[in-house]
């Protein structure tokens, strides 16, 4: 018994208090969390904890693809994640740099993110957003003078689209337009450079370029390579028209482009993750 009881102390003593770590601490740790379980979690902790959970410096980004898990599309979909949205875009008070809204994001939320931003969103991710209509992306790219980096893959938009993405965002060095299927997929040998030409025409500082499945011909990669030079990392996987490109153009590809995926490259091998811009830490 006297074993079991002394067992029962020292489990006690080596208990820590956490209330008592200092207020910048608990942030760093709390800052580790996804957007959703600081929402609904850990500001339901203690007053301290929502205190620090309401800090506008620990909502420099709105990132809700980390939160794929069961709280987002697990049965049954216990929250509604565009209006948990909405109430982090509130607590930041425009100083949000960071914006990942993957799946979720319709015309309505678009403009609601970026006219509530001061213009700093340095990354901003649409992917899969299906709904999101030509002119409120236009609308949305003027609001984002600062924007580096674009995900706007598996989403319909047209190359004029891109062309005003493009003007509006001069800094833009990372733009991912990866398509599920090619536009005209029931055609062969079917060339569309509209998108090669709205990218080398507006485009010039990329550092990264993701256009999977697209249907640009040689003569379009030739293009954005004469007018893109820092691009470093390339991913032409699915394009299909490409795929006999001539053994000059592949060099010219190979001795200039330091990470790069051809057409016939397979799809084991995953790009997605690579991002120039980090996420900000508390």
């Amino acid at each position: 018994m006297a074993l079991i009881v002394g067992t029962h102390v020292n489990r006690c003593q080596s208990r820590r208090d956490w209330s008592g770590l200092p207020d910048g601490i608990t942030a760093s740790i709390l800052s580790r969390l996804g957007d959703i379980e600081s929402l609904t979690a850990a500001e339901m902790v203690c007053k301290t904890w929502r205190e620090i959970c309401k800090d506008p410096m620990l909502w420099r980004t709105i990132d809700f693809k980390s939160n794929h898990t069961p709280y987002m599309f697990g049965p049954p979909l216990r929250f509604d994640i565009v209006k948990m949205c909405r109430r982090a875009i509130h607590r930041i008070s425009g100083s949000f740099v960071y914006v990942n809204v993957d799946y979720i994001c319709n015309d309505k939320l678009l403009k609601h993110i970026t006219n509530s931003s001061a213009g700093f969103i340095r990354h901003l991710s649409l992917f899969n957003c299906g709904t999101i209509t030509d002119e409120t992306l236009c609308e949305a790219a003027s609001r984002l003078p600062l924007l580096e980096e674009l995900n706007i893959s598996m989403c319909k938009f047209d190359s004029k689209s891109l062309q005003v993405v493009g003007r509006c965002c001069p800094l833009l060095k990372s733009f991912k337009f990866n398509n599920r299927t090619a536009k005209h997929r029931w055609y062969n040998d079917h060339f569309d450079d509209e998108d090669a030409v709205a990218i080398s025409g507006t485009m010039h500082g990329l550092l990264l370029l993701e256009i999977q499945r697209n249907e640009l011909s040689c003569n379009g990669l030739e293009k954005i390579l004469d007018s893109c030079p820092q691009v470093q990392i390339l991913d032409l996987r699915k394009c299909q028209n490409l795929q006999k490109m001539s053994t000059d153009l592949e060099i010219r590809c190979v001795e200039r482009i330091k990470k790069l995926w051809l057409p016939s490259d397979p799809h084991s091998v995953a790009a997605a993750g690579l991002n120039l811009v980090g996420k900000p830490c508390y």
